[in-house]
């Protein structure tokens, strides 16, 4: 409706009789016969077919309520109307900005935008973008403020305005939402609409609320009562009729009730007779206090009752017994439908003949129909009925039993008769059907019927041949009817006793309503919320009411007392029992606290003494060979069995397996952190692209594959730092085969638009993640399990165990279900790497120092990956939130086991010689000097990548003391890397100056180390370059500075080490709080350094750790000699790449970041809208722009297609190993590729506003939103754009 109809319906409303006006409402509506009391009354208005007579009833009240209180155009200001509207939209829902602009009614002659901003400040709270942990981004909304829902939400105006009834309904659940948070509403009550008192019209008007005062309305209110209290009506059409009543008393005027109608008394008036639906003639007045206390006695209904026809299938095998059927009596359906037997021609049969009933005989023809067929019957029933009646005590046709009268109407042309007389006609057989209509409430109201009458059953009994059954005949045992008289209803009540029965009803306790409780609180909160049930706004409607004169007040009481005459007399003593009640529950509650309390104290005192004892029995050594403690046991989110992984039946770690080149995309520190994206020529020239990791990496290796065998420098080094192989984990495990019947089925499915089953992608069973692999779990990953040979005394003894280990490689993997998974998983591995073809073989079978590469450089990889996500560092934090790219589950362990297996399998060489060339041991006769010039120095060798190879070769459930060796001997050679690459970068006297004071025996600090270096190194090519350095003046060394800067060159090596040892043995990181302190609390961690000393004392040199053996004298200083022995042969061969490699062996690195974006999106669409592509150098449709390295690209165009892939794919390859971040310029939206799939993630620029401005249509002014350039950072670096987009689809290669 719009409001200019509303307006002329109102001015109507005005101008036109109360009566009139209201008649022709209810006639338009078509609920005229629903206002009938008739219990046998036939709806033959198509309207009330079904269950549409609620909602028409609904629509006449909501109607009514908008007439009344809408003053859209009676004298509203424009300002207010605008505040109206407002709060309208944002009870419907949140809204942003723009939404609040565009949903904004126009009207003619007004500019809402004038005072927008003012008003939208005055009724709403912004709310910022909130980023969810899922990753769904969401845009500045607008939210209603607190005092919107207590004084100015009005639901008739949002009824007016909703498109859908959704709409309003959901305005309702978030005024509920706020009640129950506001602690407004009492626990499990359900508030009603708090509809609110209208404005003053204007002076040229009359308020349209007049018509509330007429008699009609005071009918209808009454009859719509009457049959609220018998379930037939919803909660909202109650609410709605309380809400006309509160305004209708409102606008009572006092003064025009005449002295005689206040005087006079309340109750049925016998001289004048009402007549159904003849609602003008109920009450004498329009005086509303008097016709609130008139009291109804009874209504006249039509002569002639229509009766329904009903269908009833013989096939059903419900009994009714007359005990339930007297229970089951209740006075009228919600529609005033009844159950009437028909009985149609056919073939009669034997009647028994101790049947008692009457049947109505057609004495007419089929084609003959009587004036009375026409009425009561549905034109569809055409044929001659007779009707099974019980026994008349006359020959009249009205049944009397007791005080109840049962009226029957006989047609002319049938006659009564008896069963078990003579019958000239054929008895056709019998059909009946009993029909039941429930109207369900839409707002919670009553469903069932609630009969305040007794009623009595009677029965209807058919005649068939084969069987007989009883089925109760309802009807409404107030309706009196004599041969001569019209039947009638009898009511017996008035407005304010059906108000006390209603409010009696829906509080659920007999005489809820209470006027003293209600005045007392009229003046505190009562009077002042607007929160409230049906039983508040009931009540208030009743106090209100006995406001109007002291008749009413005593009225309301009387009318009490005869409803519940017992319950006045038991109010004190139930407030008594109540108030008792509740000293005995308090005194419980306090009891048992206190004995929860007692409880508590009583298990940690038990708590502790266990912890005592078994601390005393932990101190004893087992000197077994392996302890198997415990067998871990693992639910499988399938079949939901918790069973152990064994090597027939494994379980499996539900994992995704990606190609990454995150790491690669580290920049050198000494250059900015994060690389400006250009947005002018200038910037572009300073943009570069070969000071990332990636690229020093391929430089390295193309220079080791120039001076070395490929098989030695293939075991120095690690890759993976682009298109290396990431693995995540959910934390969800499976049995295998579970998982291969779960992609069995996944596989017969045709619904799976954006997985691809036939890879082996799924989701996880139990959180959906995506996943496309699993990694089998060892039986010997249990909780506890480690193996020890013996307790070693010295470290020379652990180092001869090491090599023993080592030389009893298993390298042959078996053949059990386990072996197979475990194969099956590195294969996932390898189809998921974007190796570079440097790795790859070049033959038909890579070679074993490849393949053993790649499977060390996986560990290597989600190792540094992790460390990213701790952002570079192991420093924490305690004030700052938990961190947003650390997985809340690792899968380190899992994944270091299938790598250690394929590891043992390819490691063909002896592994332990490179051991006894770090601890320093005596070399076997095979390890030759003479062999060592084509393979790298240990000196040019990554010491993590060694790391790695002795922990894979090792046994993982290995005692932690060999771990712990093993990175000590790998410590020692680091040191010296690091050493070297200093002294490197000083001159001849700046080394002689640094070796001052530098002990001859003990190498204990960064001088002696130097002084160490410089004698074995002084004397070679490798410083020839800087002897010419001048000597005029003294050198100056800050050694202070030297050594804070091999111990931050150290730190990479032992977070690496410290990871390592926090998965295998399950210890809990350091806590570490200033960056500081990060090297001495690495080193005391990894037992590098066990005595505690002196801070002044303390330098890297400490963590040095070697063996001290008899055979070999001064180990600490040969070891380093020999190392350098094998370098100084590299560089007399080439000294040029020998002092390059040294420089460059150890380089800080920043975090991978995103490029670094403007703040105003104008400066990027200003200088890249028009840019050319840097392939086919014409200015693309679609400007893309990767935000990893900077590049333009042409999206969805075949301009840049090569082999069938498009440019954007192509470049993700390239740059992501797969994964593309891109800015459409022209959109301002950022497309994420991830393999083959893609997907719209979202804009990172915004408006004032905070709302997003796709495609730029509506031209604000946009600015970059740091939270969300945090969050996509967060998502390229943790790798979780595939569990926190949805909406991903096939590219196709066509982006």
């Amino acid at each position: 409706m719009v409001d200019a109809d509303l307006y002329l319906l109102q001015i109507c409303s005005t101008r036109i009789a109360a009566d009139s006006f209201l008649n022709i409402v209810i006639d338009k509506f078509h609920v005229k016969e629903w206002m009938s009391l008739a219990p046998y009354q036939a709806m033959q208005n198509a309207y009330f077919e079904g269950e549409h007579d609620t909602p028409m009833l609904e629509s006449l009240l909501t109607f009514l309520a908008t007439l009344v209180s809408v003053r859209t155009n009676l004298g509203h200001s424009e300002t207010a109307l605008n505040r109206l509207e407002m709060v309208t939209l944002l009870c419907m829902g949140d809204k942003t900005h723009s939404q609040l602009m565009e949903l904004m009614p126009e009207r003619c002659g007004t500019s809402q935008s004038r005072d927008f901003e003012a008003l939208l400040a005055e009724v709403a709270d912004y709310r910022a973008p909130a980023l969810e942990a899922s990753g769904n981004m969401q845009q500045g909304m607008y939210v209603p403020k607190s005092q919107i829902w207590e004084r100015q939400y009005d639901p008739i105006h949002v009824l007016l305005r909703a498109v859908h009834r959704r709409d309003f309904q959901t305005s309702m659940d978030r005024y509920t939402e706020y009640a129950r948070q506001k602690m407004k509403l009492k626990p499990g009550t359900s508030p009603w609409p708090p509809f609110r008192n209208p404005a003053k019209c204007g002076e040229a008007y009359e308020d349209p609320r007049k018509i509330l005062k007429s008699r009609v309305f005071h009918a209808v209110a009454l009859v719509v009562l009457y049959k609220a209290i018998r379930g037939h009506v919803s909660e909202h059409v109650m609410a709605l009729l309380v809400f006309l009543l509160e305004q209708a008393l409102l606008v009572s005027d006092k003064n025009s009730e005449d002295d005689s109608s206040k005087m006079c008394t309340s109750g049925p008036q016998p001289q004048r007779q009402l007549n159904d639906m003849d609602l003008a003639n109920w009450f004498p007045t329009d005086s509303l206090s008097e016709n609130l206390r008139t009291v109804i006695g009874k209504v006249i209904l039509t002569p002639e009752p229509e009766v329904t026809p009903l269908t009833y299938s013989s096939d059903s095998d419900l009994d009714w017994e007359g005990s339930e059927a007297e229970n089951e009596m209740s006075d009228l359906s919600a529609d005033g439908s009844t159950n009437v037997l028909m009985l149609e021609e056919g073939d009669w049969s034997a009647t028994p003949s101790g049947s008692d009933l009457m049947v109505l005989v057609p004495t007419t023809t089929a084609q003959e129909s009587p004036p009375y067929e026409q009425m009561s019957l549905p034109s569809s029933s055409t044929q001659g009925q007779v009707l099974a009646l019980p026994p008349p005590s006359t020959s009249t046709s009205t049944y009397e039993s007791g005080n109840e009268s049962m009226a029957v109407a006989v047609p002319g042309d049938r006659s009564i008769v008896r069963i078990g007389q003579a019958v000239s006609v054929p008895v056709p057989s019998v059909t009946a059907v009993a029909r039941t209509r429930n109207n369900n409430s839409s707002a919670g109201a009553t469903s069932s019927w609630q009969s305040h009458t007794p009623s009595t059953s009677k029965e209807l009994v058919p005649s068939t041949s084969t069987h007989r059954k009883a089925y109760p005949y309802r009807r409404r045992p107030t309706v009196e009817s004599v041969s001569t008289n019209p039947p009638s209803v009898r009511i017996n009540e008035s407005i304010i006793s059906l108000l006390l029965k209603l409010h009696s009803q829906l509080s659920g306790v007999p005489d809820s309503y209470n006027p003293e409780e209600l005045d007392a609180g009229a003046s505190g909160h009562y009077a002042k919320t607007s929160f409230g049930d049906g039983p508040f706004y009931i009540g208030k409607l009743l106090r209100h009411i006995s406001e109007i004169d002291n008749s009413c007040k005593e009225y309301i009481q009387e009318t009490r007392n005869k409803l519940w005459p017992q319950q006045q007399e038991c109010e004190e003593e139930q407030k008594e029992n109540r108030e008792r009640e509740e000293r005995r529950r308090r005194a419980k509650e306090r009891q048992q606290k206190l004995m929860a309390e007692f409880a508590s104290k009583q298990k940690q005192f038990m708590e502790k003494a266990m912890e005592s004892e078994d601390g005393a029995t932990e101190m004893e050594w087992m000197p077994e060979e392996e302890v198997l403690i415990s067998t871990k046991e693992y639910d499988c989110v399938i079949c939901s069995q918790s069973t152990p992984s064994t090597e027939d039946k494994p379980m499996g770690l539900v994992v995704l397996v990606q190609a990454t080149s995150v790491t690669g995309h580290r920049r050198k520190q000494g250059y900015s952190e994060r690389a400006t994206l250009p947005t002018c020529d200038e910037e572009k020239d300073n943009l570069r692209r070969d000071d990332t990791l990636s690229c020093e990496f391929d430089r390295r290796v193309e220079e080791l594959d120039r001076h070395f065998d490929p098989q030695s420098w293939l075991l120095s080094i690690n890759l993976g730092w682009e298109g290396g192989v990431h693995v995540q984990t959910c934390g969800h495990h499976l049995h295998l085969d579970c998982l291969k019947a779960y992609l069995h089925s996944l596989r017969s499915q045709q619904r799976q638009h954006t997985l691809a089953p036939d890879k082996g992608e799924y989701l996880c069973p139990l959180c959906r993640q995506l996943a496309n692999s699993v990694l089998p779990l060892s039986p010997q990953l249990g909780d506890c399990t480690q193996m020890v040979r013996s307790r070693p005394s010295n470290m020379e003894q652990v180092l001869f165990e090491l090599g023993d280990f080592l030389r009893e490689n298993e390298q042959s993997p078996g053949t059990s279900n386990l072996s197979e998974a475990i194969i099956r998983a590195m294969e996932d591995m390898t189809s998921n790497a974007q190796l570079k073809p440097m790795f790859k073989s070049k033959g038909n079978k890579p070679s074993n120092q490849s393949l053993f590469l790649f499977v060390t450089s996986i560990a290597r990889t989600n190792l540094e990956v992790e460390l990213i996500q701790r952002s570079g560092t192991l420093v924490t934090n305690t004030n700052e939130p938990p961190n947003p790219l650390l997985p809340k589950r690792d899968c380190i362990v899992p994944l270091l086991h299938v790598l250690a297996v394929h590891a043992r399998a390819l490691a063909l060489w002896p592994a332990w010689m490179n051991l006894q060339q770090l601890c320093g041991l005596p070399a076997t006769p095979s390890n030759a000097l003479a062999s060592i010039e084509k393979e790298v120095p240990l000196l040019l060798r990554d010491p993590i990548a060694l790391l790695l190879q002795f922990v894979l070769l090792l046994p993982l459930h290995v005692d932690q003391v060999y771990f712990t060796t093993v990175v000590k001997v790998l410590y020692n050679l680091l040191y010296y890397q690091v050493v070297s690459q200093i002294s490197c970068g000083l001159t001849g006297p700046e080394r002689i100056k640094a070796c001052e004071g530098a002990s001859p025996t003990h190498i204990d600090s960064l001088s002696a180390a130097i002084a160490l270096i410089n004698e074995s190194l002084g004397e070679t090519d490798l410083y020839m370059d800087c002897e010419e350095a001048g000597c005029s003046q003294e050198p100056h060394v800050n050694m202070i500075a030297l050594e804070q800067q091999v111990q931050k060159l150290c730190l990479p090596f032992l977070r690496i080490a410290t990871l390592l040892r926090h998965h295998i043995y399950n210890q809990p990181l350091p806590d570490i709080r200033a960056p500081q302190s990060e090297f001495v609390r690495l080193v005391y961690y990894l037992e590098l350094v066990t005595e505690g000393m002196d801070w002044g004392c303390f330098n890297a040199a400490v963590a040095l750790n070697w063996p001290t053996t008899d055979l070999v004298q001064l180990t600490h200083r040969r070891t380093p000699q020999m190392w350098c022995s094998q370098f100084n042969a590299f560089a007399s061969r080439s000294q040029i790449a020998a002092r390059s490699f040294l420089v460059d062996q150890h380089i800080t690195w920043h975090p991978p970041r995103l490029l670094e974006l403007p703040r105003e999106y104008e400066k990027i669409f200003t200088y890249y809208h028009e840019r050319p592509c840097s392939q086919c150098h014409s200015v693309p449709q679609e400007t893309s722009i990767c935000l990893l390295c900077g590049t333009i690209v042409c999206l969805k165009q075949n301009c840049c297609k090569q082999q069938g892939v498009c440019e954007a794919v192509a470049h993700s390859l390239e740059c992501g190993a797969g994964t593309g971040v891109f800015l459409v310029v022209t959109s301002t939206y950022i497309i994420v590729i991830r393999g083959q799939r893609a997907c719209l993630w979202g804009s990172l620029y915004l408006d004032d506003f905070e709302e997003e401005d796709r495609d730029l249509k509506r031209g604000k002014p946009l600015y970059l939103s740091k939270d969300r350039y945090q969050l996509l950072e967060q998502q390229w670096l943790a790798h979780r754009f595939d569990h926190t987009k949805k909406t991903w689809v096939w590219h196709r290669n066509a982006l």
